[in-house]
């Protein structure tokens, strides 16, 4: 009989960022949060707040690492960073504004996003196969270290990480656009996983700061 416990997954896209207000392209580039972004983190923390985490993941780009701060708030909980947890790499399209990128490369935003080839990549960047291929080596990883003594583990990300890695390990047949600071959660036991929710804005809106 398994002496595996539940483990808990809690996914969390970042808070708002200039860049996203902008609408520059942001994968392995990065932009601090934004005052909307800063309410967002602190909110989904409240949101959270009648949760115990054992433990706390995050993307090295530091708009995950603020957002993983302000969310836990006055926790005592260490912020293990992870480059694998890296949003995706869009290559040469990186900090470009939307119609920058129309403008020199045509419908490639609309022909990329539409995920119908997986092993499609923006110039110099990575394909999604290879996206969630990183993700899944840090998500097995930290599945590893708690499966024993299981319970809630947050894991703070990027918008197309998640919903890549969600769509390509539940088989889904199409991709969910993640909000800022929505929440995804997705169970282990006994080497199966379970989608419990996706892209879940409650937790943020609940006690959403004006």
């Amino acid at each position: 009989m398994s002496s595996e416990k539940e483990v808990k997954l809690y996914f969390i896209r970042h808070g708002e960022t200039h860049f996203n207000v902008e609408k520059r392209l942001q994968g392995f580039c990065d932009s601090p949060l934004t005052d909307k972004g800063i309410k967002q983190a602190k909110s989904v923390g409240f949101g959270l707040s009648d949760l115990e985490f054992k433990a706390v993941y995050a993307s090295e780009s530091q708009r995950v690492v603020d957002t993983a701060r302000y969310a836990i708030g006055h926790r005592n909980i260490p912020i293990i960073t992870d480059p694998r947890l890296k949003e995706m790499n869009f290559g040469v399209l990186e900090t470009l504004l939307q119609t920058e990128i129309q403008a020199q490369f045509g419908d490639i935003l609309k022909t990329l996003f539409s995920l119908k080839d997986l092993n499609m990549s923006a110039p110099e960047g990575e394909s999604y196969l290879q996206l969630f291929t990183r993700t899944s080596s840090a998500i097995d990883e930290i599945i590893q270290k708690h499966k024993n003594e299981g319970g809630n583990v947050l894991v703070f990300s990027h918008g197309v990480t998640i919903g890549n890695y969600l769509m390509q390990l539940a088989k889904m047949s199409g991709y969910t656009h993640h909000e800022n600071c929505s929440v995804t959660v997705i169970k282990y036991l006994n080497g199966e996983f379970y989608v419990d929710r996706i892209a879940d804005t409650s937790f943020r809106d609940k006690y959403y700061l004006k």
